[in-house]
């Protein structure tokens, strides 16, 4: 049989004993002051046998293991992620930039207005927000009305390719341009004419390029910039009738003020109005070849007064005039019969301005002052006799500024009686002493009888 197990010594007592393994070991001395402490045993040649390991060693450990995954779900990844990008991300990413640019209306022309067409200079400042440049393929762009929308555009332009970077101007100049929709094009013509603040839509789309990333874009704006507003602080100035009339019976000049607050130049043509006091149409004017630039627009005006229809409806006139008269002044509404171009009726012209009536008031003083300035006598006299008014006239005519001068008058000439006696113009002039008014009137009635 073996060898008894409680015959063994309790413990080794040589100095190797405690490097010994197995059984026969026996148990370690207890650390005291008869047993020193035991030797700590260390690693060799830098092999541990620890478990624990950095982060950089476990994701190399699990690189080794994994990278074959890692590459396909990559691949898997960039996959569907790269077309999305491109098709997806990048074109939305554009139309975002296009969306918030803000695009301002700088420099615009309307010339030769046909029937059919104009020619038209475009040209706005476009701001993408966005330091790196941006090119553009050619763009056809439709003009149009955004209560009609795009589907019936009055027009288009098309826009060159380009690259854009920060503010850029783009546009046309000089460029004809048909009419689509003429019904359209009166509309935005109308609304130019008599709003504030006139809106131009436009909408296009093409291919812009950010370096070498292509995407469609799709341009669509309202341009809002400042409108004719009725042609508010219309006025006429430097009046002066014309005696004796000029061949073509011009007997009333003056300069037209057409105020033109935007920053669109409009070649009209020549306009003809009526002029109006009241209802009552008591004759015509013309604007020569009129174009409406940005600011104050001072023109020639040449009227023709219906002497005959004024006396005739003299009481009428002066009731309408009543009011004003005690000011000084003469008021005359004109309302436009027609817009030619070239012999050409331009027929949104003529709709849009036959529907504005504009009026001016005439300073009554400063027209007989003008009269007088210009006033050819050697002419007069020959219009007096040919006329058969009365070689005597240049005579009348300083005899009774003498008197309005002087304060007196004594006039019995059948016009100047209608005129006194008349209780609209008496009520007019209620507030000037009996004796001037007579001797005004009386020069009054002598200037019309040369007319």
């Amino acid at each position: 049989m073996g060898k008894n197990l409680d015959d063994r010594p309790a413990y080794l007592s040589s100095d190797g004993a405690k490097y010994s393994l197995g059984v026969h070991r026996g148990p370690l001395a207890p650390v005291g002051a008869d047993n020193p402490k035991l030797e700590q045993v260390q690693s060799a040649g830098g092999i541990s046998l620890a478990t624990n390991r950095s982060k950089k060693e476990k994701f190399a450990r699990h690189w080794r293991r994994f990278w074959c995954c890692y590459l396909i779900g990559n691949v898997i990844f960039l996959a569907i992620f790269l077309p999305v990008f491109f098709l997806v991300v990048i074109p939305a990413i554009s139309q975002l930039v296009v969306n918030k640019s803000h695009l301002v209306l700088v420099n615009a022309a309307v010339m030769q207005p046909r029937a059919d067409s104009i020619q038209l200079t475009l040209q706005s400042a476009l701001d993408l927000s966005i330091a790196l440049p941006v090119r553009i393929e050619p763009i056809t762009l439709d003009l149009f009305m955004r209560d009609t929308g795009p589907k019936e555009p009055w027009g288009n332009v098309t826009i060159p390719g380009m690259t854009i970077k920060g503010n850029t101007t783009l546009g046309v100049t000089d460029v004809p341009t048909p009419f689509i929709n003429s019904t359209t094009w009166a509309s935005f013509v109308h609304d130019v004419v008599f709003k504030k603040y006139s809106t131009l839509s436009l909408k296009g789309s093409t291919n812009s390029f950010l370096g070498v990333l292509k995407s469609h874009v799709v341009l669509d704006k309202d341009i809002v910039s400042p409108g004719l507003n009725s042609l508010e602080g219309f006025s006429i100035s430097d009046s002066a009738l014309r005696l004796p009339p000029l061949a073509d019976g011009t007997n009333l000049v003056g300069n037209a003020t057409l105020p033109n607050p935007s920053v669109l130049t409009i070649e009209i043509g020549t306009i003809t109005l009526d002029i109006k006091s009241g209802d009552l149409v008591i004759g015509n004017a013309t604007l020569e070849d009129l174009t409406l630039k940005p600011g104050d627009n001072k023109h020639p005006l040449k009227a023709v007064l219906d002497i005959n229809t004024i006396f005739k409806h003299l009481g009428e006139v002066l009731k309408s005039q009543a009011n004003l008269l005690k000011t000084g002044n003469l008021t005359l509404n004109t309302i436009t019969k027609s817009v030619v171009w070239e012999n050409e009726t331009v027929p949104y012209y003529t709709k849009a301005m036959s529907e504005l009536t504009l009026t001016a008031e005439v300073p009554l003083m400063d027209t007989l002052k003008n009269t007088l300035h210009s006033l050819n006598i050697t002419a007069l006299e020959a219009y007096a006799k040919s006329n058969k008014t009365g070689g005597g006239l240049l005579s009348t005519l300083k005899g009774d500024l003498s008197n309005m001068e002087s304060s007196s008058s004594s006039s019995g000439s059948g016009l100047s009686s209608i005129l006194k006696k008349n209780v609209h113009v008496r009520d007019a002039l209620k507030d000037i002493h009996p004796v001037k008014r007579d001797a005004a009137l009386d020069s009054l009635a002598n200037l019309f009888m040369t007319l």
